[in-house]
């Protein structure tokens, strides 16, 4: 990644804005509370156990705020917030959605028929649509399960059904040009409609995400990319450089601890769109691991701050 690490050491010097040491936590959470209200939108997802999903006080802000360095701990983060570490969390994290609210059904593509969970309307006359792509070895079931992942799961589908949304966690063929295949069929079927769509990408999930938003008719009808413990794509930032595509929102969240993709990448290829311009926005979880953004990612602000571009 050398272009990036230069690019990254010319950002940090000139743009960021690094909080001090010596700074007191009034001061920094004065700063996050500013950081938030400036563009976050108040809709379309309105609050829902907003004070069990919220991040903490800042460790560190940057880029006015674009840019959050908070704190993980996995002692309260998983053992304090399960009741079975990792495996089922405690009941107040989560709520039932309405009867009727969530179904598995198929979709085609390439005469294959392939599973998806949905909860929402997903009928075509949502307002907007957020599909969550898995990393390897997962399903559809990964991005639907209300008891792993700290309930943040449940808390989506919640955010997004009340807000006129649907919510997809579908089932794909693989990693490259038949997932590809797959998700573009998804998004341009009667179950997406014309609503704009916003592509959740966990782990190696990244890889269908900067695929389908590189140009063409999908990239036309995407809100945004939210990139969950995932990599970069020297593509993507080449053609926000060249001008070749108009500007897509990213919200980046990393563990600072990731072992598979490190997190100095990621914070390089933020720091990369955010000189250009790009709408970008990046969370780092501190000492967090790999999978530590799906759970710990605050889903309505990252989705209210995509969402409120496309209403431009």
């Amino acid at each position: 990644m050398p272009f990036f690490r230069a690019l990254s050491l010319v950002c940090l010097l000139s743009i960021a804005v690094v909080l001090s040491a010596c700074q007191t936590s009034d001061t920094l959470s004065s700063a996050a509370d500013e950081a938030a209200r400036r563009k976050v939108p108040s809709g379309p997802l309105s609050p829902f156990k907003d004070s069990l999903f919220e991040y903490r006080t800042p460790i560190e802000i940057r880029d006015g705020g674009e840019f959050l360095r908070v704190p993980y701990d996995e002692q309260r983060d998983i053992n304090g917030r399960d009741e079975l570490p990792v495996r089922k969390v405690k009941p107040q994290y989560t709520d039932p959605l309405p009867a009727g609210t969530e179904r598995d059904f198929t979709y085609g593509s390439a005469g294959r028929s392939l599973g998806v969970l949905g909860a929402g309307k997903a009928d075509g006359s949502q307002r907007f649509t957020v599909i969550y792509l898995h990393g390897s070895d997962g399903n559809r079931k990964w991005g639907f399960d209300d008891e792993r992942f700290g309930g943040n799961f449940n808390r989506l589908k919640h955010l997004v059904t009340r807000a006129g949304g649907a919510y997809l966690s579908p089932d794909f063929s693989d990693f490259d040009e038949k997932g590809i295949a797959d998700i573009r069929a998804l998004i341009l079927s009667p179950v997406t409609g014309s609503a704009p769509v916003v592509l959740a990408c966990g782990s190696l999930g990244t890889k269908l995400c900067w695929q389908l938003a590189d140009g063409g008719d999908i990239r036309a009808r995407l809100a945004g990319i939210i990139v969950l413990g995932g990599f970069t794509d020297s593509e993507f930032l080449r053609a926000a450089y060249s001008g070749a595509v108009a500007p897509l929102p990213v919200y980046i969240a990393h563990g600072s601890e990731d072992p598979v993709f490190p997190v100095d990448g990621m914070e390089d290829f933020y720091s990369a769109l955010s000189v250009k311009g790009f709408p970008a926005r990046m969370t780092v979880f501190e000492t967090g691991n790999h999978g530590t953004p799906v759970r710990m990612i605050d889903w309505r602000g990252a989705l209210n701050w995509i969402l409120s571009f496309s209403r431009r």
